[in-house]
């Protein structure tokens, strides 16, 4: 509405009004000259003007326009009062906006891998099978999700409680194009995987169950929305082509609708594929008809009216029938010994909603942590301003008592300074929405990922702005409510006086401010203990022996585009590691299997003649297949016998290397050169022990050194889909990339090269977590004591502005500078002391919510909190000195003419 309209509607509003306030006088004056009681002429004069709603339609106009020119009128005041303050705006501006920009960014992230349903059809609906206990067989996933196919069909057809059950196993797949090759993530599905999920095509059809019903009979796929339109420019004629999957052709028959990116919540599925065409994809993995290879995650919805705990209580007794039928195979009667292991394993059911994501289980406690110290950061920038506007209300009692005065009550006077309260928090929440945009990109870029491999954007919508909006209402009642109602209490008769005015209302003033100091230097020293904790995990990680010379290593994956035999596959890693051998200034090379320092792990137990169980438990090790010149390449020492050469290569041999670890662990001091073992419980032992190398690291950087078992690549070469090259360069590794890749294209233009970073880079990325948390917490922690420190010092400057002419008197009097200095530090001093010790005792308590983050140090590590005192109580100090020897050097006769 235009102001013109509003103006004429106002003026239309106003003679209605004056209309019916005549209208019912005269009806009134009418009943009472028919001998009617004034009060009852009035009421039924009232009752005879029938067109009530539209008085009260009239009056609620009234009102509203009241209302609103009262806060335009509040709105004008608050910033002409900032202009005059303009450093004063700023500097709380500036403040808010790094609380809610922090808050924010922490925001955008939790958001999109924490909170977030998965955009199908009632999500609350969906659960997701878990299994925990020892695997009978092997298990390739995370432990706790993974079931054997055939253990999915049995579930699937005998089920009750579920609408729908379904499940999917995700790979890095090659795609081959028509000028390069990429490495993407391929969904390998059940065919009802879309029906129970409730996703419909956006373009195409999707799949059904008769699409995987026969192995390797529907080579069909369907693409992911985002990929349709980066990769294929949103053709609709797509449907019906073919792409190559791992050199497979395969149909693309549908496109998945906007938003879905599969149940791996923040790493977006690219294509879909059915589960029947697992072999043409990654014939590496296990077979589909395997009773005991643990691969497939399982999800299902439950039927309307059953419960989780009546759904987990039904699948529970089915997996227990599921299990007694599993007991008659082979496998059980071969390894007994694994039976009781078995019966315990526990199912369960879990919620699905927000789908199963890496990220989550990795980025959760990190995630909260920094939300709890954004959250801290900002109730400290809260507490400051809260400060500055009480001296501000200070600095104006005269006109406020006037105002007073003049008739204004005390909840308009409030009102009144709580918009300019307003005006701050909606400008720090619009610089804070900025800035927590770039920041949320900066924390994107530093997680141990491709960003190009993630779906997390740093783009405001509307939930994140939804939250800014909650986080800017909620600090402008913090911040700005106290301070309004604090400076509103001007007594107009007192305040008015000159010789009262600067002590009217002071001594609540300082009282708040205090108050408020305390706040912020307790919660600056929990920030402070935090700080140090993460920050000392972060250089113990960093200072961790790896038993590895990481420094000038390059690593990358290299994986065929194209399905290979094993004699031309040992070929081509033979070749491609020897180009890479002639590039200048590359010293060493080598490849392994399952690469370093990913979280990625391959374990087994052993057999080994004459070792019997310890504790219970079968020999067991971690494994690695490695080529020659692995060793060298990563700077890891032969302790006793030979590593593997190149006259081994494609012998058919099966050899190993075992680290000290394990020699120490499970042949007690005697040389297991030359023994035979076996990968497996009672396996054949037909792999021979050649040497024992030092003990390294392999999946992570915390933890003791496992016990480690190195195998000859070439002799499991039917099993590796792609292997990961370390080349080991003179200088600085960054330079030889651009040739590495060369090299790898003469080999092979269609093999695929994915992840090339130094191995340094590598660790960092494994130790991500650790470094966000440092990094964020000292920068938070550096923030708030800066904060508290400029609260500190206003409230001193505050107090000795108070207390000039006091301060004078005393000088006047006699009274030493150092005097001086400490009656005016004094003021602060139990409040510095209460402050520390109340954020000591905070820190001490939520220290053990930091400790499962913490490596080699304890969460009450008492050189943490000491360090941290100190810190604080120096930076505390030194705000206080300032204006204790300004005051000191006042001339008593300028103090006393103030």
């Amino acid at each position: 509405m235009s102001w013109l309209r509003f103006l004429q509607r106002r003026r239309r509003d106003d003679d209605l009004a004056r209309e019916i306030d005549q209208y019912i006088a005269q009806e009134t004056d009418d009943n009472i000259a028919r001998g009617m009681d004034p009060g009852q002429a009035r009421i039924a004069a009232l009752r005879k003007f029938g067109n009530r709603t539209q008085t009260r339609e009239v009056l609620y106009r009234m009102n509203t326009i009241n209302w609103i020119d009262a806060l335009a009128r509040d709105l004008n005041h608050g910033l002409r009062q900032l202009r005059l303050r303009p450093g004063f705006a700023l500097a709380a501006i500036a403040s808010l906006a790094l609380g809610i920009g922090a808050n924010t960014a922490i925001f955008t992230l939790t958001d999109q891998i924490l909170l977030r349903l998965l955009p199908v059809e009632n999500p609350r609906e969906l659960v997701q099978l878990r299994l925990e206990g020892v695997r009978a067989g092997g298990n390739w996933g995370d432990s706790a999700r993974t079931f054997t196919y055939p253990a999915y069909l049995a579930l699937r057809d005998h089920n009750t409680v579920f609408s729908g059950l379904t499940g999917e196993r995700v790979e890095f797949v090659s795609l081959i194009g028509q000028d390069r090759s990429e490495l993407i993530q391929v969904a390998m599905v059940a065919g009802n995987y879309f029906q129970v999920l409730g996703v419909r095509a956006q373009l195409g059809r999707l799949f059904t169950p008769q699409d995987d019903q026969h192995l390797g009979s529907h080579p069909v796929c369907v693409l992911q929305y985002d990929f349709w339109q980066t990769h294929y420019q949103e053709r609709p004629d797509i449907i019906g082509q073919a792409i190559r999957l791992n050199g497979a052709p395969f149909t693309v028959i549908g496109v998945a609708p906007p938003g879905f990116e599969g149940t791996d919540v923040g790493r977006p599925t690219k294509v879909w594929a059915p589960i029947s065409m697992q072999p043409a994809i990654v014939p590496d993995n296990p077979s589909l008809t395997d009773e005991r290879a643990s691969w497939f995650y399982l999800f299902a919805r439950l039927k309307p009216g059953v419960s989780l705990a009546q759904a987990e209580a039904a699948m529970t007794v089915l997996y227990r029938q599921r299990q007694q039928e599993e007991l008659k195979q082979p496998y059980f009667t071969r390894f007994p010994e694994t039976r009781d292991a078995f019966l315990r394993q526990r199912f369960s059911l879990e919620p699905a909603s927000r789908g199963n994501s890496g990220l989550r289980s990795r980025f959760e406690r990190p995630l909260i942590l920094l939300e709890y110290l954004a959250g801290a950061v900002l109730l400290i920038a809260c507490a400051n301003i809260a400060g500055l506007l009480l001296a501000g209300g200070a600095a104006r009692q005269k006109e406020l008592a006037i105002r007073t005065a003049i008739g204004a009550g005390r909840a308009r006077v409030a009102a009144q300074l709580y918009v300019e309260s307003a005006i701050l928090a909606v400008a720090g929440a619009v610089a804070g929405l900025f800035l927590g945009s770039w920041l949320a990109r900066l924390l994107i870029v530093s997680l141990p990922y491709d960003p190009g491999m993630l779906s997390i954007s740093p783009t405001p919508d509307a939930r994140i702005l939804a939250f800014t909006i909650a986080v800017s209402a909620l600090t402008t009642i913090l911040f700005g409510v106290l301070p309004a109602w604090q400076n509103s209490r001007a007594a107009p008769v007192d305040t008015l006086r000159e010789e009262a005015a600067s002590i009217s209302g002071a001594r609540m003033q300082v009282r708040l401010r205090k108050l408020f100091v305390g706040l912020q230097v307790g919660l600056s020293a929990v920030l402070l203990i935090g700080a140090g904790l993460f920050l000392r995990t972060l250089v113990n990680l960093r200072n961790v022996d790896l038993g590895i010379r990481s420094g000038n290593v390059v690593s990358f994956h290299v994986r065929p585009s194209a399905p290979y035999d094993d004699a031309r596959r040992i070929q081509l890693y033979r070749s491609l590691l020897d180009a890479i051998a002639s590039v200048h200034g590359v010293s060493a090379v080598g490849a392994n299997r399952t690469a370093l320092f990913t979280g990625g792990r391959w374990d087994s137990t052993l057999h080994i003649p004459g070792v019997a169980e310890k504790n219970g438990e079968q020999p067991w090790s971690f494994f690695n297949a490695v080529t020659p010149g692995y060793f060298d390449a990563l700077g890891i020492p032969v302790k006793l016998g030979r590593a593997f050469t190149w006259a081994d290569w494609g012998s058919g041999k099966r050899l190993a290397l075992v680290n000290e670890t394990l020699a120490r662990q499970y042949f007690e001091g005697s040389p297991p050169i030359g023994r035979m073992i076996g990968r497996g419980a009672k396996s054949p032992t037909d792999i021979e022990i050649v040497g024992v190398l030092a003990d390294s690291r392999y999946h992570e950087v915390r933890g003791e050194v496992p016990r480690q078992t190195f195998l000859n690549l070439d002799s499991i070469i039917a099993r590796v889909a792609g292997i990961n090259v370390y080349a080991r360069s003179a200088g600085d590794p960054r330079h030889i990339m651009t040739a590495l890749q060369a090299q790898v294209a003469k080999i092979d233009p269609t093999l695929v090269v994915s992840g090339m970073r130094t191995l340094d880079d590598q660790i960092n990325f494994r130790i991500a977590n650790e470094r966000i948390l440092s990094v964020l917490s000292v920068a938070f922690a550096i923030l708030a004591t800066l904060l508290s420190v400029v609260g500190l010092h206003g409230v001193l400057a505050f107090l000795v502005t108070r207390r000039t002419r006091e301060i004078g008197i005393r000088m006047a009097l006699g009274a030493k500078r150092g005097a001086i200095v400490r009656l005016v530090a004094g003021e602060m001093a139990l409040v510095i002391a209460c402050g520390l010790a109340a954020g000591v005792a905070a820190g001490y308590a939520c220290a053990r919510f930091f400790e499962t983050q913490l490596f080699g140090v304890r969460a009450h590590d008492p050189v943490v909190i000491i360090a941290a005192s100190a810190v604080l109580l120096a930076a505390a100090v030194s705000a206080t000195l300032i204006p204790a020897v300004q005051a000191s050097r006042l001339h008593p006769m300028n103090a006393l003419r103030r």
